[in-house]
């Protein structure tokens, strides 16, 4: 196994869960398939999507087999590191309703219910299920700011 490459989720109303995943919890889309099989593909992380599909867009071999969905699916995201208050805000805001957990290793987490009664689990998480240290990507520099010093990046005024 290398990994997660998708993840799909019947939906109910296609244009209700775009919404909730690209626009509110701010998952890029990736991919829109036309009206002959209706579907949207958002970003989960580094080559991962999230298929979002209406019922019609499944069938015998594709995906959603026979388009019979599922019910009470759980899926896990990983957020910025100290996110989770913005996360919190942004979801009541919206008014939707989360809860907060906390886990082993410092690991907390926020769970809030999309349109479609899929569990999604916002995770600022230290360490993984094994009590590794969680690999966390640089953080992104806004366009014309150069990133802070550190290893491999030596400081701007260093010669």
């Amino acid at each position: 196994m290398r990994g997660l490459l998708e993840l799909v989720l019947e939906v109910a109303d296609l244009e209700r869960s775009v919404a909730f995943y690209r626009d509110l919890l701010e998952m890029r889309e990736v991919v829109r398939w036309g009206d002959e099989r209706p579907g949207v593909w958002v970003e989960l992380g580094p080559h991962q999507v999230l298929g979002l599909w209406p019922p019609a867009s499944g069938g015998p071999g594709v995906a959603i087999h026979g388009s019979r969905g599922g019910s009470h699916v759980h899926l896990a995201c990983y957020v910025e590191p100290g996110s989770l208050p913005r996360w919190e805000r942004r979801l009541r805001d919206a008014g939707l309703a989360s809860e907060e957990a906390a886990f082993a290793h410092g690991n907390r987490s926020l769970f809030v219910t999309d349109p479609d009664g899929n569990v999604v689990e916002l995770g600022d998480w230290r360490r993984d299920w094994q009590g590794e240290p969680v690999a966390r990507p640089e953080a992104k520099q806004p366009p014309g700011e150069t990133p802070p010093p550190g290893p491999g990046r030596p400081h701007p005024a260093a010669g």
